[in-house]
């Protein structure tokens, strides 16, 4: 879903590395490898759409994208993506991730990385940006275009941690998961400057 962009305060992969670990769940409860755009994601655009076996999204300048897969609601969830920033503008301002505790468009939180290598949490509650960990650098982060990093995050109650490339980022205790099962999903912003685009593929979804 578009909207008009607010100030939020706001991997590289070669031939010398590559991305490591995995969603560490046993048993696989949805996973998207993106060759076609699968209908629980909604109506693709320009600006969503897959490109080249990868979801693309790339919101138009100072906006953001979001999105939540409605293909089932899940309660504990181990979840990963490799995402690539494709084109970043402003490695600053740019930014991605995922979606987890979603319940609807105003309510939701999101784990997001910037091309600069710097990571942050986000709780949308009630429309409204609130930051639940603060931008700050993200230990092997890859960093700038043609990036490749994996995000991972898992959920179990009310506490979520959060991971890049397999290192902890960040824990977050006393969340505040929906009641009745959680949506999950996937979100871009570009910066004021231009169009930002991401990539994502292999999305697993796990039970921890």
């Amino acid at each position: 879903m578009r909207f008009p962009s607010i100030a939020i305060a706001a991997a590289f992969w070669c031939a010398c590395g590559s991305v490591a670990a995995a969603c560490q769940g046993a048993t696989i409860l949805f996973q998207d490898s993106f060759e076609r755009l699968q209908p629980t994601w909604g109506e693709g655009s320009d600006s969503f759409k897959v490109a080249e076996s990868q979801l693309e999204i790339a919101p138009p300048a100072d906006s953001y994208y979001w999105t939540a897969n409605s293909a089932n609601l899940y309660d504990d969830v181990d979840m990963c993506v490799t995402m690539t920033t494709l084109e970043a503008g402003d490695p600053v301002e740019a930014k991605a991730g995922l979606i987890f505790w979603y319940t609807d468009v105003n309510n939701f939180y999101v784990f997001e990385l910037a091309p600069n290598g710097m990571a942050s949490v986000w709780r949308r509650q009630r429309g409204k940006w609130l930051a639940q960990v603060d931008w700050r650098e993200a230990k092997g982060a890859n960093k700038g275009d043609d990036a490749i990093n994996e995000l991972r995050v898992a959920t179990v109650g009310s506490n979520a941690t959060f991971y890049i490339n397999g290192n902890e980022f960040e824990q977050l205790e006393e969340g505040s998961p929906p009641e009745n099962g959680q949506q999950v999903g996937l979100f871009a912003a570009s910066p004021p400057s231009g169009v930002a685009r991401f990539g994502f593929d292999n999305l697993k979804i796990t039970k921890p």
